[in-house]
């Protein structure tokens, strides 16, 4: 194995755990609240947002053979950030600063940009890499 390639494997895994952290981010945006106001983990469960964003961490991370696995979290994320923007109830605690909600919210949303943009960059950087070596 070249240097080149290790090189391009070594950034490419660097943006695919950025776009874990960012999901990791956006479950603790999605049910940190409801968490600190139940100070319980199981009643403060209102959705399955976390968990789904947890599946897609587990897959991003661990389909290494499959070059556009993190293309996955980018179109859940893009679905999940639209969803928000759509959604008046939620979109409102973006405009009005009412403490933990209105921090969460922005985490959440923020790290969905996140993670679209570093996903993308994971799939592109091998794309840009070999184009580059060839």
């Amino acid at each position: 194995m070249t240097k080149e390639r290790t090189d391009e494997t070594g950034r490419r895994r660097r943006w695919v755990v950025a776009t874990c952290i960012a999901l990791v981010l956006a479950a603790v945006g999605d049910a940190g609240p409801e968490i600190i106001e139940s100070h319980s983990l199981v009643a403060g469960y209102d959705g399955p947002g976390p968990l789904i964003y947890l599946g897609f961490i587990a897959v991003v991370a661990t389909v290494r053979w499959w070059r556009f696995a993190p293309l996955l979290a980018v179109a859940m994320s893009a679905f999940f950030l639209f969803g928000g923007f759509a959604d008046a109830d939620f979109a409102s605690r973006l405009v009005t600063p009412t403490g933990v909600e209105f921090v969460a919210a922005w985490l959440q949303m923020l790290s969905f940009a996140a993670a679209i943009v570093c996903g993308t960059a994971s799939v592109r950087w091998r794309r840009a890499g070999t184009a580059v070596n060839s």
